[in-house]
């Protein structure tokens, strides 16, 4: 936004719109003009995962006009660390030698989180019992405190916690290992080369904006994109870089909501 600002010589403000996952923000723009005014940052949590899974408010395909993927914010794993596993296949072959079932918390249900940690389900074969909680916050307090054995975050939650004595971080889902984070491992290092999990955040406009206006937005988000400086800043947040055009930004939506409503076919996932 403060880039943009100094691009367009006029205020981008951020309004945040909480709510279920995402989608009463992303309605909101669904609904708006399409003059440029008003923009959202659509994210694969609501736009692909949860409509994969339960009824939303809006159609993700139809309803927005895609201008550009800006960034992946790559997930980790982290469980209590009073469970005596270093790695991913650890953590997995213990909870199925267990007698009771382990648990994992997640903000809600359709949430990012929760369904990184059913997709690790459906290739491990875990019995996780998954526990919705209200927002990040009291899932991963409850993780910290013991009460739940594992949780699925964005790897900027857990950095804080890199050397907490409570928690254990296993993995990272980003295909090489994160500067910010270096000491944990990826998936792949992890013996889970076929975990595919990308959170891509990009800019959405509401249906039927002028191709000239996107084109216009998706150059300068570009322009902002291969700034160095800009770039750092990320990396210390745990993001990796995207860009591109808006029809690869519309591909990648499409393609992953297809591939989100097969994962959860095939896992037999619910909405709870």
């Amino acid at each position: 936004a403060k880039e943009l600002s100094a691009l367009w010589s006029q205020p981008v403000v951020v309004e945040n719109r909480a709510g279920a996952n995402g989608a009463i923000g992303l309605q909101a723009v669904a609904s708006a003009p399409p003059d440029g005014y008003t923009l959202a940052l659509g994210t694969a949590g609501p736009m692909a995962m949860s409509p994969a899974l339960q009824q939303v408010s809006f159609d993700p395909v139809k309803d927005f006009t895609p201008i550009i993927n800006l960034i992946d914010s790559p997930h980790a794993l982290a469980i209590s660390s009073k469970i005596p596993a270093k790695t991913v296949l650890e953590f997995s072959n213990l909870a199925k030698l267990t007698s009771n079932k382990w648990s994992y918390s997640s903000p809600g249900i359709g949430n990012s989180g929760h369904l990184a940690m059913e997709l690790l389900k459906l290739q491990t074969s875990m019995p996780l019992q998954h526990i919705a909680y209200k927002g990040a916050a009291p899932a991963l307090a409850d993780l910290m405190a013991g009460h739940v054995d594992a949780y699925f975050t964005s790897s900027a939650a857990l950095v804080p916690h890199l050397n907490s004595s409570n928690i254990r971080i296993l993995a990272v889902t980003s295909n090489q290992r994160l500067s910010i984070m270096p000491q944990v491992p990826t998936m792949a290092e992890n013996g889970m080369q076929g975990f595919d999990f990308a959170v891509w955040s990009g800019l959405l406009g509401p249906h039927g904006m002028p191709s000239d206006l996107v084109q216009k937005i998706n150059a300068d988000a570009n322009r902002i994109l291969a700034n160095p400086e800009f770039v750092e800043q990320l990396k210390k947040n745990a993001m990796n870089v995207w860009g591109g055009t808006p029809q690869s930004f519309a591909n990648t939506i499409a393609n992953d909501l297809q591939k989100w409503k097969k994962i959860i076919k095939d896992g037999n996932i619910k909405a709870e």
